[in-house]
């Protein structure tokens, strides 16, 4: 199966004014804003959908409060929908909706669904970092511009919180063809990449010590450790908490700056991942704070 990475998250959230305040500080683009809730687009134009944490439009809750409800992944055209239907409908029920998109659950019960992507291809924001015995990207004279906005440009991954790693994986592998990144022993977690992505993941799963399913966060690409360190920046002087960083990842190699949040589970800003191919060699890791 050729998915290529999550084109919209809805959310289930409890204050509804704070998470739509979060994402217009975060840097993401309101694309919708009515008494259901909102929409919120990258610059590729992946989404974040945020609705009442009751709104009876929702798929069932998984765990109580604000928390990811569903996620939306891509494929590049009808005929690998079609696929996934196939391969779904042998042992689990699938809606398909009016605009085509498939919808069921995970072996985990979590809502996940699919549709042709909405992306849009962009072009890449010139870095303007200064590297010594290189000709300079930022201009000879020119300062860093700390007001400048920082808009994510996609969707990286998200981070979903598991009750059973070994089954999530056998799943997410073994039915939709994600490539497994990297583990953690002790089936503590697991790295995947989706097929039709380079990212070194697209899902990362981790195992609940409650045996849950809930979201631990997702992360969005912004075009070098500049943007992260501004973007965080920003975010902090509007008044927002770090959950963790800002650092580098060891596992995915990329930046990172989490920042807390009203919607259930934190945000990063997340640049210079790893790019992975099937010749990616997975290796086993200690699962530990680091």
């Amino acid at each position: 199966m050729r998915i290529i990475g999550v084109d919209q998250a809805v959310l289930g959230v409890e204050d509804i004014d704070a998470a739509r305040r979060f994402y217009n500080d975060f840097g993401l683009t309101q694309a919708e804003n009515g008494a259901s809730g909102a929409t919120f687009r990258t610059g590729d134009h992946c989404e974040v959908v945020l609705r009442e944490v009751d709104d009876a439009g929702l798929p069932a809750a998984t765990a109580k409060g604000s928390n990811i409800r569903e996620m939306i992944w891509a494929v590049d055209d009808a005929t690998e929908l079609q696929k996934i239907g196939a391969e779904l409908s042998k042992d689990r029920p699938v809606r398909v909706d009016a605009d085509g998109s498939l919808h069921t659950k995970d072996d985990d019960g979590f809502a996940i669904g699919f549709r042709v992507t909405r992306r849009r291809a962009i072009t890449p924001a010139r870095n303007m970092l200064n590297i010594f015995g290189a000709a300079p990207n930022r201009p000879a004279n020119q300062r860093v511009d700390y007001n400048a906005p920082v808009n994510p440009v996609s969707l990286a991954h998200v981070v979903i919180w598991s009750p059973d790693i070994p089954r999530a994986m056998k799943f997410y592998v073994g039915r939709l063809g994600f490539r497994v990144s990297d583990i953690f022993q002790g089936d503590n977690g697991v790295f995947l990449r989706s097929a039709g992505s380079t990212d070194h993941h697209t899902l990362f799963l981790i195992r609940h010590p409650d045996r849950i399913t809930r979201l631990h966060h997702m992360a969005f690409h912004v075009t070098d450790f500049n943007d992260v360190m501004l973007g965080g920046m920003r975010l902090t002087a509007k008044g927002w908490e770090t959950a963790v960083g800002p650092g580098r990842h060891k596992l995915g190699s990329n930046y990172f700056w989490y920042f807390k949040t009203p919607c259930g589970g934190a945000m990063e800003y997340s640049a210079d991942m790893d790019r992975a191919t099937d010749d990616w060699q997975p290796r086993e890791w200690k699962f530990g704070p680091q």
